[in-house]
């Protein structure tokens, strides 16, 4: 890092963030690489790969294809998104077993195969699996997940990425990443109190919005980092991904060196601070923004419902749910998740249920628990606070992402009543936790959840308001308090690691040809060369389109490794601005009103290609590969936006689609869902925009200017099909040159 440091701090001769410093060492050609923030494309060499189980069977799939007898980078493979929340631990994690036999014995052969490490179901949620194991300060991590920034709470730059962007790191190629604009947050003073580290991202989404963070890196500094816990900053970090960030880090300290101590990495803790000075932000480096926050002035937040960055400050929370008539009673509370998990959240959270007991009460919603590992779930076993939140009225669920990513059998409200649940997660998006649209979902620190889950009510505040004990005594609640470590070290509980074999050549992977559930990949089609006229637009979006309407998650999750059975939910959540319904278009080759992926169906039969039109920030939230790789599978052509989600727009190029912006955002509401349009494709070049032709049912046609973000590399993957196709082909040219040679 120093070495790789030092020739581009020749080149730039200015002071560097963090954040700089992490990427540019990781430069696959220090010497050459163009860097200017916001504008070069980077190639960096990632220090490890992280994959989850639904994402990795794609991801695997394709490497696969790839023919290689191992992968290149260290590459780790968690399984937490399979098991749904339903009775409580034991039994759901027996249950997804059982149902997803076949999804584990592919991952667990493959990953033996190809020299990956397996964490088996019931290890825990990738992200902590990776803080408690894998994080270290300055390293660069890629992960098939969009909360893989967890990891800056150590000080890793660690960027959630499309499987496609794995595979190329598992078979060597370098990662390719617009170099990020670095935004800033300056930390001062202290929390106390109700105030939790998940209050400052809160506050920042605030600020910044689901768009705010978009193309940036956001670097914590200033002296309040030191306050804070690393799990703490694990928290902030994985929840930037709220606002866009492509990641967020904090620089090393020595609450990173306690908890690499306290996880057995002590030698690593030591290591990093023989460099220190390069683990932090030079002095006078420059940020492209500042955000100035004072923890001593920071209010405890909600945020919600139904997008992340409608930040609330407690105090006014109560006058916010009258005037927005948000349903006042609290149906449900959750604690973990990846987002706070910790030992520290669990403390501070039992410590709220204790005093809450010694009254005399107990919970009056639902509640639940998601142990982020088992190596938690053990500690706090170990150490009581688990029983403590049980007896408070807890149900304990899996070490896994349950009802954080839509896998929850809930069954207490029906479908379309409106409710209000509240969760310590990350993301809170419509239907996102319980595929009911009519449920508010509301984030907040685990500590708020547990307060207000005692009372049953969004109105009450832990404090100013006070509740009653079991004889009718009015009291007020005590501050949390809770130890960021635990004193007896971590109990590693049940061993649930799979290390891949010595002898790897007699490994067999399991794949049935008769399988719904996975699927050996083809390859598309090459490009025919040629402009793409008379298209139909299969669907033009109204307001958010997240990868959630694109590809839902939930029921759909087992057929992640089956790309034409998961295809069968494409853009079914969208929005059709023709009518302001969802999965209903017109067949314009038939006059026919059908469903998304039915339509498509159809025209990719006809042989007919087809674009989609959406709105703003098209493809924000999880970095679902599948979102891309079902429009191409299903025939279309290009997806034609306001603007994008970064990680969406990469996964759409990867699979030889075209992602293209309008250069004028009014043109977007120009176009109407039953106009023909023409995609100049030949015009297809770096830095020159692209035409639109519109041909109206009525009217003239007119030209529209696209925008794209296509680098010479990325022409090719259009070109040859897909980057996987590019990869095979250069793999193949390799060969016969080697042959010819």
């Amino acid at each position: 890092m120093s070495e790789n440091l030092q020739v581009v701090r020749s080149r730039l001769n200015r002071p560097l963030t963090y954040a700089e410093k992490v990427l540019y060492s990781h430069l696959d050609d220090p010497h050459g690489q163009d860097i200017e923030r916001g504008k070069s494309y980077l190639k960096l060499r990632p220090d490890r790969v992280a994959c989850q189980d639904a994402t990795a069977q794609m991801a695997i799939l394709q490497f696969m294809s790839a023919n290689m007898p191992s992968v290149a980078t260290p590459t780790t493979v968690h399984c937490d998104h399979l098991i749904e929340a339903q009775t409580g631990g034991e039994q759901d994690l027996a249950r997804a077993q059982d149902v997803n036999k076949e999804v584990y014995d592919f991952l667990s052969t493959s990953c033996a195969k190809y020299n990956i490490g397996f964490w088996k179901p019931g290890s825990g949620i990738i992200h902590q699996i990776v803080l408690e194991n894998y994080a270290f300060p300055g390293g660069l991590m890629i992960g098939t997940d969009s909360h893989t920034p967890n990891a800056g709470g150590l000080g890793m730059c660690a960027i959630g990425v499309g499987g496609a962007d794995a595979v190329d790191v598992m078979a060597n190629l370098p990662w390719e990443v617009k170099a990020p604009k670095v935004i800033g947050v300056r930390l001062s003073g202290q929390m106390s109190g109700w105030t939790a580290p998940k209050d400052i991202i809160l506050k920042v989404a605030g600020i910044l919005t689901v768009k705010g963070g978009t193309g940036a890196i956001i670097e914590y500094h200033g002296p309040g980092v030191n306050t804070l816990s690393a799990t703490g900053m694990g928290t902030i970090a994985n929840m930037g991904a709220e606002i866009g960030a492509t990641t967020s880090m904090f620089p090393f300290n020595d609450r990173m060196y306690d908890y690499l101590a306290a996880t057995k990495r002590k030698a690593i803790g030591d290591f990093s601070r023989s460099y220190a000075a390069e683990l932090k932000e030079d002095k006078g480096a420059e940020y492209d923004e500042l955000i100035e926050i004072n923890l001593s002035e920071l209010e405890p937040h909600i945020n919600g419902p139904f997008t992340p960055d409608l930040a609330t400050p407690i105090s006014k929370f109560k006058q916010a749910v009258e005037e927005h008539k948000w349903p006042e009673e609290l149906k449900v509370g959750l604690i973990g998740s990846c987002t706070n998990s910790s030992y520290e959240d669990m403390s501070r959270a039992a410590s709220i249920a204790q005093d809450a007991l010694d009254h005399g009460i107990k919970a009056k919603s639902m509640f639940t628990v998601t142990p982020g590992s088992e190596q938690i779930r053990a500690t706090i076993e170990r150490d009581g606070q688990l029983k403590t939140l049980e007896e408070f009225g807890g149900m304990v669920l899996a070490n896994a992402c349950g009802p954080c990513i839509g896998q929850w059998d809930r069954r207490d409200v029906k479908k379309g009543e409106a409710n209000s649940i509240l969760s310590s997660y990350n993301r809170n998006f419509t239907g996102r936790n319980d595929a009911n649209p009519a449920t508010h979902s509301f984030v907040t620190s685990p500590d708020l959840v547990v307060a207000l889950t005692l009372a049953g009510t969004l109105s009450f505040n832990p404090l100013t308001d006070t509740l009653k004990d079991k004889d009718g005594n009015e009291f007020k609640l005590s501050e949390p308090t809770g130890a960021g470590l635990p004193a007896n070290g971590y109990d590693p509980g049940r061993d649930t690691y799979q290390a891949p074999p010595e002898d790897r050549a007699s490994v067999n992977v399991a794949v049935s040809p008769e399988s719904d559930r996975l699927q050996i990949l083809a390859g598309f089609q090459k490009w025919d060369g040629k402009d793409a006229t008379d298209l139909p637009i299969l669907i033009k979006t109204k307001g958010k389109t997240t990868t959630d309407h694109i590809s839902m998650a939930g029921p759909w999750l087992k057929y992640r490794g089956h790309l034409d059975n998961i295809s069968n939910n494409m853009l079914i959540g969208a929005i059709n601005s023709a009518n302001g319904e969802a999965n209903k278009v017109k067949n314009q080759a038939t006059g026919e009103m059908g469903a998304v992926p039915a339509t498509a169906r159809d025209y990719k039969k006809r042989g007919i290609h087809w674009v989609v039109v959406g709105d703003w920030n098209y493809g924000e939230g999880s970095s679902r590969e599948h979102a891309a790789l079902e429009p191409r599978h299903l025939g279309g052509l290009a997806i034609i936006t306001r603007s994008f989600a970064r990680i969406h727009e990469t996964n759409l190029k990867k699979q030889g689609m075209l992602p293209l912006t309008f250069a004028d955002p009014a043109d977007y509401d120009k176009i109407n869902p039953d106009d023909r349009v023409d995609v100049m494709c030949t015009e297809l070049a770096v830095g020159q925009p692209l035409t639109l032709r519109v041909h109206p049912k009525d009217g003239a046609a007119w030209e529209a200017t696209l925008n794209h973000t296509f680098n010479e590399s990325q022409i090719e993957w259009f070109k040859n099909g897909s980057a996987l196709n590019t990869m095979a082909a250069h793999a193949e040219a390799q060969v016969e040159s080697g042959a010819n040679a």
